[in-house]
């Protein structure tokens, strides 16, 4: 039954750690989440890289903006008193013209368009005025190297894909820049971290020089025993002092980071490692420089196909139908000369215009060619030295983790062994210097295990930074 019990006690026990640990693990997440944030709020290239989505989306709003209804209107007046050269030619009078066009633009490489034209014509010769009404119709359709629209379409489709691009683009400047905001967090974690065992260390001294002051007064111990260790407690202090210098250079790097003066109350000290080591092996496409580099590759090859359309002559075909109507009376060249007149005239036709050699063309893209065979050659080249951080990441971690595990080993046994020394040295039984040097020791190994871990967590960002997976494991 008691076996029971003490099993209950354990278990529970297990799960208050369990628990507190998650607590501290997960507030210090937070920590850095808000701090992260704020960083990506006020980042200036983060800001820019936003702006560069915005451009794209507005040049492939450009596209459909130029495919919109145009009103094209014009208007004069005319007095003709130039001498004619026979009777017969004499056309000396006052004119005026009043014209509205109407045209729409299509995606698939049409074009409609509506005419209207009113002329009034007042002779010198008659003194009668006349007007004239016309009214047409019209539709052009490419059927070339925009045939149906293929030429647009396609302008469309890489102007989305350049959307794909500046979106792709701004995750890969946000991982990069996580990965320089998370590092110098580390620094300042590392340098606090630091601070605090110097200062330990120099609480420590001062016991001690106070003890073995104590000592010397009772007659115990030497007076050179009370210097050597007050010299030490200096030595601390100095200790303490530098500490203080490199934690306030890492905090300014932050700071300027932030725009802001950052508090040491923000930034935690890292007593464990808060990445944890990616599991999968790294693909191709995980890489956010490597997604950016195949978005651009299949932009490339769309405009290399949209070059090829230029190969293909111009060829406009067109169906025209038009009216018109003179009469004294404007309301009779209005009603009489509409679309639905019969006084009309009817065309079909279609233009042609074939540059000969297509010089131009085939230099525009040879240009994308050269561009795509370079942005592949990189891209090969990349992911294979990728692969090589990968590798070597890896490996540094490994080598880490076992000189991490043996200074934890070494701390536990310079405790042991300075608090032996201690006893002895209570006991007259050893000198001052061996005490002092397993105090060295002990600040030694912890100041080696502080620096293991942020080496440590440094090589776990940079992993997820090759994974591409730094701001999204952050952010959990």
């Amino acid at each position: 039954m008691r076996l029971v019990i003490v099993t209950k006690k354990s278990f529970k026990v297990l799960i208050f750690l369990f628990f507190s640990f998650y607590i501290s693990t997960n507030a210090a997440f937070s920590n850095v989440r808000n701090l992260l944030e704020e960083f990506e709020r006020v980042n200036g290239d983060l800001k820019q890289a936003k702006e560069q989505i915005k451009l794209a989306s507005l040049n492939k709003d450009s596209i459909f903006a130029k495919i919109g209804w145009s009103l094209n209107s014009s208007s004069y007046y005319s007095q003709n008193k130039l001498e004619p050269t026979s009777p017969s030619s004499d056309i000396r009078g006052n004119y005026w013209n009043v014209s509205a066009d109407i045209s729409k633009t299509f995606l698939w490489g049409g074009q409609f368009g509506l005419e209207n034209s009113i002329t009034s014509s007042t002779l010198d010769l008659t003194s009668n005025t006349t007007y004239q009404f016309e009214q047409g119709l019209s539709y052009y359709q490419n059927l070339g190297k925009n045939f149906f629209g293929r030429e647009t379409y396609k302008a469309l489709a890489i102007a989305e894909r350049e959307i794909g691009v500046q979106k792709i683009t701004e995750s890969f400047i946000l991982e990069n820049k996580t990965l320089q905001f998370y590092n110098a967090y580390i620094n300042v974690s590392l340098e606090k971290a630091l601070l605090n065992l110097e200062k330990n260390a120099l609480v420590r001294a001062k016991k001690r020089s106070e003890l073995i002051r104590g000592w010397v007064k009772d007659g115990l111990k030497r007076k050179v025993d009370w210097q050597q260790s007050v010299m030490t407690e200096l030595q601390g202090a100095e200790r303490v002092e530098m500490a203080n210098l490199r934690m306030k250079g890492a905090l300014d790097t932050l700071s300027k980071l932030l725009h802001r003066r950052v508090s040491l109350r923000e930034v935690r000290t890292l007593k464990n490692n808060r990445l944890s080591s990616p599991r999968s092996s790294l693909k191709p496409l995980e890489n956010k420089n490597l997604k950016v580099m195949a978005e651009k590759v299949k932009q490339i090859r769309m405009s290399v196909e949209k070059a090829d359309y230029s190969f293909a002559p111009t060829i406009n075909s067109y169906v025209t139908y038009n009216t018109n109507q003179y009469d004294e009376s404007i309301g009779t060249s209005f009603s009489d000369g509409a679309i639905w007149g019969s006084d009309n005239q009817f065309t079909v036709g279609i233009n042609l215009t074939w540059p000969l050699g297509f010089k131009s063309e085939k230099i525009e893209k040879s240009k994308l060619l050269v561009q795509l065979n370079s942005l592949q050659r990189q891209q090969r080249e990349a992911f294979e030295n990728l692969k090589l951080d990968y590798y070597f990441l890896k490996k540094q971690l490994f080598r880490l983790d076992q000189s991490l595990k043996s200074s934890v080993k070494r701390l536990a046994l310079s405790k042991d062994i300075l608090s032996e020394y201690t006893k002895l040295y209570d006991l007259g039984q050893m000198d001052l210097d061996q005490v002092i040097r397993a105090e060295e020791q002990r600040i030694g190994t912890e100041t080696s295990i502080v620096n293991y871990r942020s080496q440590k967590e440094k090589l776990l960002a940079s992993l997820h930074n090759v994974k591409g997976s730094l701001r999204d494991s952050l952010s959990k």
